[in-house]
C-alpha cells in the first residue's frame, strides 16, 4: 500500500472515531426540534391557582406530551439505537397513561392534593426510566423537561 493510500485511510479511521452516524445525528436534531417545541408549549401552561382547575391542568399537559410523543413516533431511529429509543417512547406513553389516570379520578372526585401526590410517586420511575434513554441516545433536549 502506498503512503499517500494509508496516511488517507488513517485519516478516515481517525475521523470516524468517536463520530455518530449520520442518521443519528439527524435524530438527535429532530427530536431536540420536537422536544423544545414541546417544552416551550409546556412553559405556556399556566399552573392552576385553585385545586379545581387541576384537572384541566393536567389536560394541557397531557395534550402536549401526546402531541410531542406523537412527533417522535415518526422519527426513525438508527438500528443500533432502536432499543434506547423505543424505551425513551415507551417511557413517554406509560407517562401518557398515568396521566389519563390521575384526570379520570379528578374527573371522579378525587382530592386533587391527593391525585397530585400519587400522579407524581407514579412519574418518577418512568420520568427516570425516559431521562436515562434519551442521555444514552445523547439528546438532551428531551431529557430536560
Amino acid at each position: 500500500m502506498s503512503r499517500a493510500l494509508s496516511l488517507a485511510v488513517v485519516a478516515f479511521a481517525i475521523t470516524g472515531c468517536g463520530s455518530s452516524s449520520p442518521s443519528l445525528s439527524r435524530l438527535r436534531r429532530q427530536a431536540t426540534a420536537v422536544c423544545q417545541r414541546a417544552l416551550a408549549n409546556s412553559a405556556r401552561i399556566k399552573p392552576p391557582v385553585r385545586p379545581s382547575a387541576t384537572a384541566p391542568f393536567l389536560r394541557r399537559g397531557a395534550s402536549v406530551l401526546s402531541t410531542e410523543l406523537s412527533e417522535l413516533r415518526t422519527l426513525k431511529a438508527p438500528a443500533e439505537n432502536v432499543a434506547s429509543y423505543s424505551s425513551a417512547l415507551g417511557a413517554q406513553s406509560r407517562q401518557l397513561t398515568i396521566l389519563d389516570d390521575a384526570i379520570r379520578d379528578l374527573d371522579g372526585g378525587a382530592d386533587p392534593v391527593s391525585a397530585i401526590k400519587t400522579l407524581q410517586r407514579r412519574l418518577a420511575p418512568t420520568e427516570s426510566a425516559e431521562a436515562a434513554a434519551w442521555r444514552t441516545l445523547d439528546i438532551p433536549a428531551c431529557v430536560s423537561r
